[in-house]
Parts: C-alpha cells; sequence; structure tokens
C-alpha cells in the first residue's frame, strides 16, 4: 500500500461500487479506495442464487431498468456488461384491469412529448373519457420538484385533474413499482422527478429494460474483476459496528474484523441504509441534525418476490402488470434470458390473435411492492396468488408449480413520505471527512438501482473535486445540480 490517503466506503451495494468505481478510475487517484461489506459478497439487493431445484441462477428480486437510467448504463459501461441489459424498443407492456381485462400500453420510443402522450391516450384499460385526465398531469407539473414535496403523490394526482379511478386503476401500479409505496404515503416530489425524466421527456426516455443475465453477472463479479484489476481492497464479511468522531472528524471505524484508525487525510463515505447507519453512530450524535433526520427516515417498506418453476411450461407475456391487484408483476424468466429468443419475433405485435404475444416459460417470477400484507403468507398459497394471475393472462395456464421460492425483503426500501426532501442529506455533511450516499442520500429519485449509483457517484466527486490539486470535475447527469439534488 502507497502513502496515499484512504476513502473508506461502507457498503457493498450498487452505491458502494459506483462509488468505488468512480474514485478508482484514475490511475493517478490520491486516494487508496476500500470497500467494507457486511455480506459475504457486493451487490446488496442487486444479487442472484444458485436454485438447485430450478438448476439455474434465480435474482433475489426482479429489476427493471429504464431508458433514463444514465447512472446506471454508464455504470454497466464501466463494467463491461451493459450487452446483458435488453431494451423494448418503446414502452409496451400488457396491463391487466379488473373492469377491463388485458390491454396493453403502448408509448412510442421516439422523443415527442405528443407522441407520448398520444399512447397514453390510446390505452384501452381505462375509458376514453378518464384517459383525457393525463393530458392536464404535464401542466400541473412544478418547475421545481421540491415545491410538491409537502404533499403526497395522490394529493398532487388530485390536484392535477385525475378522477379517483384513474389514480387507483393506472397512477397506483406505476407508483408502488416506482417507489415501493402507495400513492397516499410517498412524497409527490419523488412522483415528479420520476416522470420529468421519463414520460415526460419522451417516450425514448421510458423504454423499460431487464437483464437477461443474473444480476450477480451483470454487477457483482465484473465489479469484483475491476477492483481487482485497479487496486481498489474489496473486505467482505466486515460489518461495521461504530464510528468514533473527534471534533467534527470521524476518526476511526470499528468493524468485526477490528478496529481501523483513520488519518487526517483519510474520507468515509456511508453507502448503507438508514436503519444500518442510526446502528453505529455515536449515542452524542443522536441530538445531530444529520442523524436526527436520518433516524426520521429509518422505516421500511418490504418488496415480496417469488419464484416458480414448472415442469409443463405456462404461456404468459415477457412483462405484464396487474391494476388493483395483490400481485403486480409478474416475468417471463425464460423469455428474459432468452432462452427463448424473442428477437425472433415481432415485439408485441397485438394486431393479430393475443396468444401470439404469450410465450412459454418453466420459471415465472413476481412482484409485490410494499406487500406488508402478504409477507407473512405461506409459500403455497403465494404459488395459489400467482397462478390464478397466470390464468387471468391465459386460461390454458394450469399447470401446478414444482417448485417455489419466496424472498420476503422486509427492509427493502426507505418509507419516502411527505417532506422527505428536508430529511434526506446531501453528500456533503457538517463533518469535515464524512459523506453520505446510497438511498439515504438526496438525489431526487425514489430508492432505485438508478438513485443509489446517482448517489455513490456525486459522494465519490465531492471528495475528487475537494482534494487540492486534482483537476476533476463533476460530471453531472441530466437533471442534477451540484449538490446531488436534481433541478
Amino acid at each position: 500500500m502507497s502513502g496515499r490517503p484512504h476513502v473508506y466506503i461502507l457498503g457493498g451495494g450498487l452505491s458502494g461500487i459506483a462509488a468505488a468505481e468512480r474514485l478508482s478510475r484514475d490511475p493517478e487517484s490520491p486516494f487508496e479506495v476500500v470497500l467494507l461489506e457486511a455480506r459475504p459478497h457486493l451487490g446488496g439487493r442487486t444479487g442472484s442464487y444458485f436454485d438447485t431445484r430450478a438448476r439455474r441462477e434465480i435474482d433475489t428480486g426482479q429489476h427493471l431498468f429504464l431508458s433514463c437510467y444514465t447512472g446506471t448504463l454508464s455504470l454497466l459501461d464501466r463494467l463491461g456488461t451493459r450487452s446483458g441489459v435488453v431494451f423494448f424498443d418503446r414502452l409496451y407492456i400488457p396491463l391487466w384491469d379488473p373492469e377491463r381485462g388485458l390491454h396493453p400500453l403502448d408509448v412510442p420510443g421516439n422523443k415527442s412529448q405528443l407522441s407520448a402522450a398520444g399512447g397514453l391516450l390510446q390505452y384501452e384499460g381505462l375509458p376514453f373519457s378518464q384517459r383525457l385526465a393525463f393530458l392536464s398531469v404535464a401542466r400541473a407539473m412544478p418547475k421545481v420538484d421540491s415545491d410538491v414535496d409537502h404533499l403526497s403523490a395522490h394529493e398532487f394526482l388530485k390536484r392535477a385533474g385525475q378522477p379517483e379511478g384513474v389514480i387507483d386503476r393506472f397512477w397506483e401500479l406505476v407508483i408502488l413499482s416506482a417507489t415501493n409505496l402507495p400513492s397516499r404515503s410517498v412524497s409527490a416530489a419523488l412522483l415528479v422527478r420520476i416522470l420529468k425524466e421519463s414520460l415526460l421527456s419522451g417516450g425514448h426516455a421510458a423504454r423499460p429494460g431487464y437483464n437477461a443475465v443474473p444480476l450477480t453477472e451483470l454487477f457483482v463479479l465484473p465489479a469484483m474483476r475491476l477492483f481487482r484489476a485497479r487496486g481498489v481492497s474489496v473486505r467482505t464479511k466486515t460489518r461495521i459496528t461504530s464510528i468514533a468522531e473527534t471534533q467534527g472528524r470521524i476518526v476511526s471505524l470499528s468493524t468485526s474484523r477490528g478496529e481501523i484508525p483513520l488519518s487526517s487525510e483519510d474520507r468515509v463515505i456511508v453507502a448503507l441504509p438508514p436503519w444500518s447507519f442510526e446502528k453505529i453512530v455515536p449515542l452524542d450524535w443522536q441530538e445531530t441534525p444529520l442523524v436526527d433526520r436520518i433516524n426520521r427516515l429509518s422505516y421500511a417498506s418490504p418488496i415480496l418476490s417469488i419464484h416458480l418453476h414448472y415442469d409443463s411450461p405456462v404461456r404468459i407475456p415477457l412483462i405484464a402488470g396487474f391494476h388493483q391487484s395483490p400481485i403486480h408483476w409478474v416475468f417471463n424468466k425464460d423469455a428474459m434470458e432468452q432462452r427463448l429468443i424473442p428477437e425472433t419475433r415481432p415485439w408485441f405485435d397485438w394486431s393479430g390473435d393475443r396468444e401470439d404475444d404469450l410465450l412459454p416459460t418453466h420459471m415465472v417470477s413476481a412482484t409485490v411492492s410494499g406487500a406488508e400484507t402478504l409477507l407473512e403468507t405461506p409459500d403455497e398459497e403465494l404459488a395459489r396468488l400467482v397462478g390464478d394471475h397466470l390464468r387471468l393472462l391465459d386460461p390454458k395456464n394450469t399447470a401446478s408449480p414444482k417448485g417455489i421460492v419466496a424472498v420476503r425483503d422486509r427492509f427493502a426500501t426507505p418509507v419516502l413520505g411527505t417532506g422527505q426532501s428536508s430529511l434526506r442529506p446531501e453528500a456533503r455533511t457538517s463533518f469535515d471527512n464524512l459523506f453520505m450516499a446510497g438511498d439515504t442520500a438526496d438525489t431526487g429519485l425514489p430508492a432505485t438501482m438508478e438513485s443509489a449509483v446517482r448517489a455513490g457517484v456525486v459522494a465519490a466527486e465531492a471528495i475528487l473535486s475537494d482534494t487540492a490539486g486534482h483537476s476533476s470535475r463533476a460530471t453531472l447527469l441530466p437533471g442534477e445540480t451540484g449538490n446531488a439534488i436534481p433541478a
């Protein structure tokens, strides 16, 4: 090891990975980078495991990408795995409604906002008279996201002229999927930011994508290879137990493997969820504004992921969503992993028989966001519930699953309710050498992959820009300002 100062990154999820990549990018970097992770592996919520019954790698939870995920896609470019994500040519997803059945949401993939609006107006899951309400949403957008942070997403949509039926039968699924919270529990500022960066920028920014390889192959293994090549020290199975501070600086880290003293030039990036951070701070920090705000973010919303393996294939679309339903999304894993080759078929051509868009699969994944009510449901009941939804897509889906794995992530994302922008800290803190990243940091986005990556990069850029003689300047992502809060 050289005599260079260290940056210790606490947490090896996507935010920690992104921060370590940015700090180690320059061979002449003034810092040694040390990444500390409590688990045996990096990745956080973006991981996978080998299922012996299905004899294949299974993601712990299904993640969807959006074409506006500039930070995540840039990270994948650096990792050399961007080809592992497949994007639709447009936003086209079959959605099931209890009153009107199955209809596609079809938004052209060009840059025109008018064509995006036209795509929404053609969505037949709602009566046309109700679809006209979509046109008023763009007019209600505030110039500054935080201007509506005091409102819930539901309150904002009502003010934007959305009838209750449109909220229940369209927006609720959008909000749940993007924020892991119902519309009445999440800040309107987060919905505004999502819409500004995706649909309101044109259909090209709202194209969905999915990983065609397991998440471990997409993020974790290539990150380990990259860090090994760049000399980043990765210490897994190293839990942070406490931090010590003197005169406004972090002076040591206590870990499950011993004490790490910090020099006066060392820095610390916290890429932990808020409920983990509050456990490691000194008692006399509890009254500080930073810890008080983070403590108020330490309420979690769960996600339930259900993976079913069938001996006889069932036929479902690549991706399908369900309005007003206990199951929110189902995914055709064989098609997504290109065990079938959807590229050889016309993309979701609904002009003829709808069954043409049903692809066979032996593996189905289902997700439930904000899943408090289903967390304690037995696996057998969950399998029956998913089966009921598969039959809504095709009554011929009568096969029984051979195996089920239910992943109950009770601490998936923080609850970012009204006023969250006043609680989430910026990258720089009042402590000289402490920087915040992860779900806690204020990116203006909900706790998504993209938010985690942006937060990690901005924290790293803040450290580099503070380093005397370092020529790097913050490379900001679209919609970001220098303090990591999108305009």
